[in-house]
């Protein structure tokens, strides 16, 4: 059982099935038994796979470090009796499905807490939406870009061929075909493994702070009126859809293992900032810390981002 913790931590996860979020695991009762000692606690967990179909065979989990296997009762369930107090647990499913990791959990004594676990699927590919990359140089320099995706691309302007070779202008203006061009764009579809990805940090915006929102956090992170602008009127009128929503943001060498970058001069500075979001409920996330940038010399900026149909990892 020594190595079951390493194998738990060892599966990378994502998953995008439901429409709207839903936690991966959620307390659905508690309730004073009194066949319960007061010295004692129970605990009972119901599993369900990504489809949401009950799960019923021997499961894997671990509570404050403490490893087990066990086999579910008819009702697809399993109890722990045990002392009262507080309760970090870990379950696992199969390597097809994500492990969880939960807060921690108070038990009382003599009550029942009931816990609904919803596996999700370990990997799914999503789609990355405008991605677009500004090149500022100080001179007008012959520049190439090459992208390596953990995927496949869609659609490029200007068409990439086995990279972008372009001149570029001080102006922030791209020459290439002779014609000039704002930004170099591509989409496609990306494997993204969010478990490695803190999901439990981010933002929870309404939609009329939405604009505010994107204003100051993007300025924070160092980009400037005009990639705002971009960012604010693609992104916007699709999130205003929703009442509330999650944002997280993954920002250059996280974003790199996923869409390599190779430029070629190096640039003086490089930033790239890839925003996941999803429409969310009520429940509050940790803020999460920005990255951001200095302009200086030759610079590279990059945004993109990808409407997820869930928030993933985070828990009530």
């Amino acid at each position: 059982m020594k190595h079951l913790a390493i194998y738990l931590f060892s599966v990378l996860t994502f998953c995008l099935q439901a429409k709207e979020w839903v936690p991966e695991y959620r307390i659905t009762k508690v309730a004073e038994d009194k066949t319960i000692k007061k010295t004692e606690t129970l605990f009972i967990v119901t599993f369900f796979d990504s489809n949401l179909n009950p799960i019923k065979k021997e499961m894997l989990f671990s509570y404050n470090g403490i490893n087990k296997k066990q086999k579910q009762d008819d009702k697809g369930q399993i109890s722990l009796n045990v002392k009262p107090g507080k309760y970090l647990f870990m379950f696992f499913c199969d390597k097809d499905h994500t492990e969880i990791t939960t807060d921690s959990i108070s038990l009382k004594p003599g009550y029942k807490t009931e816990m609904r676990v919803e596996f999700r699927s370990s990997t799914t590919p999503v789609m990355a939406e405008k991605p677009v990359i500004y090149v500022y140089n100080k001179e007008k320099e012959k520049v190439s870009i090459k992208l390596d995706l953990k995927g496949s691309f869609s659609f490029t302007y200007p068409e990439y061929k086995n990279g972008w070779s372009f001149t570029s202008n001080p102006d922030g203006t791209i020459e290439m075909n002779n014609k000039k061009y704002h930004y170099l764009f591509w989409d496609g579809n990306l494997n993204i493994e969010t478990k490695k990805l803190n999901l439990n940090e981010g933002f929870v915006v309404d939609k009329k702070d939405l604009t505010k929102f994107f204003e100051d956090k993007l300025t924070q992170m160092g980009l400037n009126s005009q990639e705002i602008e971009d960012f604010i009127t693609y992104w916007c009128p699709r999130m205003i859809a929703n009442e509330k929503n999650f944002v997280h943001f993954m920002f250059n060498q996280e974003y790199n293992n996923y869409a390599s970058i190779t430029i070629d001069p190096k640039p003086d500075q490089l930033f790239r900032v890839y925003m996941l979001w999803s429409k969310a409920g009520d429940t509050p996330v940790k803020e999460q810390k920005l990255e951001n940038f200095k302009r200086s010399g030759f610079t590279v900026v990059e945004w993109g981002g990808t409407e997820i149909n869930e928030q993933l990892n985070l828990n009530n």
